[in-house]
């Protein structure tokens, strides 16, 4: 048996820069040592590594004959199937999990709420939570999930007990806001957004949130600078091009309102709506200007 240890950790040290020789150090150790369980699992190990899913399962199930009662064997087979996006399969053998642990938990939720089972997902994740688990990812998962019920108070709710359990973040902050929005309480909202802001949390998503709940508030110029930002994170996002167009029409800007549009031409899709809406403000800039000489075409 040392022997054979000796073979995995040298297969381990291959590993690092030929992962082709390490898994050939282990199979030609299979007609030596037929029936090893560690054997078997360190091939499914390197394959699982590159992502080679559907061939560690294979060795994961001639291991799981030698050990039909495995936990942790049924969770990395569970694993490899969520990975292959054979959601069915997977959730069949983290069923099989007798002794849940809080990983498993969370892959379990997380396979649920791909399959649509809402209510499931959101009973497992309280049932984790419960454990107290020392990972941010479950509580957030969870808060995710409440606000796409629209249950928005309860997912505040959850927000607070996880910054008092790991202190602030920015993505609280961030998802505290998106709740407050759908509340429509704007200034609370901008306020969470700012505090996001602080805390270096920024992405297209948030940057555009903020700029929407400024402009709620009547800060129209931060709203303009922080859905730019937006734009400029995430150029084919035509929404956002949407909120800004609307900002600058409220603000009678037409030009800009134009400017915008154009841009918006190249990022994605034209629809009829979008060019409807671009006849529109064409219409307001003649019957402010007389006429479409204004118009300014966006630089190549």
């Amino acid at each position: 048996m040392d022997k054979l240890q000796n073979i995995i950790w040298q297969s381990k040290f291959e590993r690092k820069t030929n992962w082709l020789k390490a898994l050939k150090t282990l199979e030609s150790a299979l007609p030596i040592y037929p029936g090893e369980q560690a054997l078997l699992e360190e091939i499914a190990v390197v394959y699982t590594s590159k992502k080679l899913y559907k061939k560690a399962i294979d060795y994961y199930q001639k291991s799981i004959e030698l050990n039909p009662d495995s936990d942790s064997l049924f969770f990395r087979i569970a694993n490899c199937y969520l990975s292959l996006n054979e959601l069915n399969i997977g959730l069949y053998y983290y069923d099989k999990i007798v002794d849940p642990f809080p990983e498993a938990m969370y892959n379990k939720a997380i396979t649920l709420a791909k399959l649509g089972k809402i209510d499931k997902t959101v009973a497992l994740l309280d049932s984790l939570i419960e454990m107290q688990p020392d990972s941010e990812l479950p509580y957030f998962f969870l808060i995710e999930q409440h606000l796409s019920r629209k249950e928005y108070d309860i997912a505040i709710m959850h927000m607070d007990m996880t910054e008092k359990k790991f202190g602030k973040r920015g993505k609280l902050h961030f998802l505290r806001g998106v709740a407050y929005s759908y509340l429509k309480q704007w200034l609370t909202a901008y306020i969470e957004f700012q505090k996001a802001d602080k805390l270096k949390y920024k992405s297209a998503n948030s940057q555009r949130a903020y700029g929407i709940a400024a402009s709620r508030i009547g800060k129209y110029d931060q709203a303009v600078t922080l859905l730019l930002s937006s734009i400029m994170l995430e150029p084919f996002n035509v929404s956002t091009y949407l909120d800004l167009i609307n900002i600058y029409l409220t603000r009678n800007q037409l030009l800009e309102a134009y400017n915008v549009m154009e841009n918006a031409k190249q990022a994605g899709p034209f629809s009829t709506s979008l060019s409807l809406l671009r006849s529109k403000i064409l219409q307001l800039i003649k019957e402010k200007y007389g006429s479409t000489d204004h118009v300014k075409k966006p630089p190549e």
